[in-house]
C-alpha cells in the first residue's frame, strides 16, 4: 500500500511509474478532500489503473502539478494541456498530457465496498456531482462585481422590457393562475427577484450596502408601475407592485442567507 504525501517525492513517482508500466493496478491512500463528496480522501482507498488509451474528460487521473501528486477529474482538453479540477474545490490545474500517471478505476469504501468507475452508478454520481460544481462555479462568477458587469445592464434592460412591453406582443398570458396565484404576479415577483443583487454593485463602499440596495430596488419598482400608468396598453396595478415588492425583498434574503453560509464555510 503506498501513502501519497503532500509533496511528490521521486521516489513515490518513479516507483508509481514502474507499477504502473508492468501493467499493474496500484492502491493507495492519498488523502486530502478535493474530490469530495465521492472520494473522501482520509477514508477511502483508491485503485489505479495504467493508462490504456487516449485520456477522457470526466475521467478521474493521477498527475504531478507543481511538484505534487493531484487527483483530479479531468474537465477539459485544450491544445497544449489538459484542464483539471477537483470535485470540490474551485480553481483548476493545467498540465501537460506527460504529467498524467494514472486513471482512477476503482474506490474502496471504509467498509469494503468497492465502487467501479466504469460502472453506470459511478458515472450517474459523476455527472450529478460535476452540474452541481458547474452551477455553484457559475454563481461564484457571478458575485465577481467584474464578471458581472454585462449581466447586470442585460437584466436591467431585461426587466424594463417586460415590464413596459405589451404583454399580448410578448405571448404572456395575464388570467392563467398557478397554486391560486395569477400568473402575472408571479412573473412579476420572479423578475425582481435578483434586483437587490445587482443593486448592490452601486452600493460597493457604503455601511448599508443592504438597505441602500434594498430601497433603490423598491425606487425601481414604483418607478416601472407609475410608467405603466402612463402607457395606453398598460396600467398602474397595486397586487403588481406588491408583487414587485415581495419579490425583492426575498431576493435580499436569499442573498443575505447564501453570503452568510459562504462566510461560514470560509
Amino acid at each position: 500500500m503506498l501513502t501519497i504525501p503532500n509533496s511528490a517525492d521521486s521516489f513515490i513517482v518513479d516507483e508509481l511509474r514502474c507499477r504502473l508500466a508492468q501493467g499493474i493496478t496500484v492502491r493507495i491512500v492519498f488523502g486530502g478532500d478535493s474530490m469530495l463528496p465521492l472520494i473522501n480522501g482520509s477514508k477511502d482507498k483508491i485503485e489505479l489503473s495504467p493508462l490504456d488509451g487516449p485520456v477522457r474528460k470526466g475521467d478521474v487521473y493521477l498527475f504531478v502539478y507543481q511538484g505534487r501528486c493531484v487527483i483530479h477529474r479531468l474537465i477539459a482538453v485544450e491544445d497544449d494541456c489538459l484542464v483539471f479540477r477537483g470535485d470540490n474545490c474551485m480553481g483548476h490545474e493545467r498540465v501537460h498530457s506527460d504529467a498524467v500517471l494514472a486513471r482512477l478505476s476503482a474506490v474502496v469504501k471504509p467498509d469494503g465496498r468497492i465502487m467501479d468507475c466504469n460502472s453506470a452508478e459511478w458515472h450517474r454520481l459523476s455527472r450529478r456531482v460535476t452540474l452541481r460544481r458547474s452551477a455553484v462555479n457559475l454563481l461564484h462568477r457571478s458575485f465577481c462585481s467584474r464578471q458581472r458587469r454585462w449581466e447586470r445592464w442585460v437584466y436591467f434592460a431585461l426587466l424594463l422590457i417586460l415590464m413596459w412591453a405589451p404583454m399580448g406582443v410578448l405571448g404572456i398570458p395575464l388570467d392563467n393562475f398557478v397554486l391560486g396565484i395569477r400568473a402575472d404576479h408571479l412573473l412579476h415577483a420572479s423578475v425582481y427577484l435578483p434586483c437587490v443583487f445587482f443593486m448592490m454593485d452601486f452600493f460597493v463602499f457604503s455601511k448599508r450596502r443592504n438597505l441602500y440596495s434594498w430601497l433603490a430596488a423598491l425606487l425601481l419598482c414604483l418607478t416601472t408601475e407609475i410608467v405603466q400608468y402612463w402607457l395606453p396598453y398598460r396600467g398602474f396595478d397595486i397586487n403588481d407592485l406588491i408583487a414587485n415588492t415581495f419579490g425583492v425583498t426575498v431576493g435580499l434574503v436569499l442573498l443575505v442567507v447564501i453570503r452568510r453560509k459562504k462566510s461560514q464555510n470560509r
